[in-house]
């Protein structure tokens, strides 16, 4: 018997689509573990240096705020939502799961989807912070210096009560390609080195890293928004 292969045209068309959606969702939604060693410039927080840093750190009081709520994220694409969900726990003092961080209100500034399959910029991650009813200053790097960075640091990480999430590209700190989003734990003085807590935990441990390395991985173009990266403050 003959088979029409074009028949199966039809077919395909309805078919393939949904299999091709189906299998990119699951492939974002399942991060692997794959543990990357650190670049020599960075160290790692539960390293015996990294340990020590933290101990001579002049502020700290974020991380001790941060750690019980860090959450690790469940997508490749949510660094925004897991660094969201993560300080929407500290402050309200409950965990925020990370499908809480899509209210109404936060899903009319980026919805589920198109966080899930694109990310979001500096901006649309302050709009969903501030949907939260929470205080949100947003600032790009490509808008303010290092030294206002640094210092707004030493304020900002000394107090519990408001935190920081920072909008750098990976690339220049030797750690790939991806833009990312995590909160800061703590800022050493002496050694002008500042804590990420990275919510990529599948790949890559919380990590001290230069301020000035990293204020430049911030000043880098963001080609979904626009404009450079960033910070977010967030506070009550």
């Amino acid at each position: 018997m003959k088979v029409n292969a074009l028949g199966f045209g039809p077919v395909v068309l309805v078919v393939l689509p949904p299999l091709v959606f189906g299998g990119m969702y699951a492939w974002i939604s399942n991060p692997r573990p794959d543990p990357q060693a650190l670049p020599a410039a960075l160290i790692a927080f539960e390293t015996p240096e990294g340990q020590a840093l933290l101990a001579d750190a002049e502020v700290r009081a974020d991380v001790d705020a941060l750690l019980p709520q860090l959450q690790s994220q469940e997508k490749m694409s949510w660094c925004g939502v897991a660094s969201s969900a993560t300080v929407l726990s500290a402050l309200d003092g409950r965990r925020v799961a990370q499908d809480d961080v899509f209210t109404d209100r936060a899903s009319d500034v980026r919805s589920f989807w198109r966080v899930t399959f694109g990310g979001m910029p500096l901006d649309a991650l302050g709009g969903i912070l501030a949907a939260h009813d929470k205080r949100v200053a947003v600032v790009h790097a490509g808008d303010s210096k290092v030294e206002a960075f640094r210092a707004m640091l030493l304020v900002n990480l000394a107090e519990p009560t408001d935190f920081v999430i920072v909008n750098y590209a990976r690339n220049p700190l030797g750690q790939g390609d991806s833009g990312h989003f995590s909160p800061l734990g703590a800022y050493d003085e002496d050694t002008d080195r500042v804590l990420i807590l990275d919510t990529a935990a599948y790949r890559w441990p919380p990590t001290w890293v230069g301020v000035e390395a990293l204020f430049g991985a911030m000043n880098t173009l963001d080609s979904d928004g626009g404009r450079t990266r960033g910070w977010v403050e967030v506070g009550r």
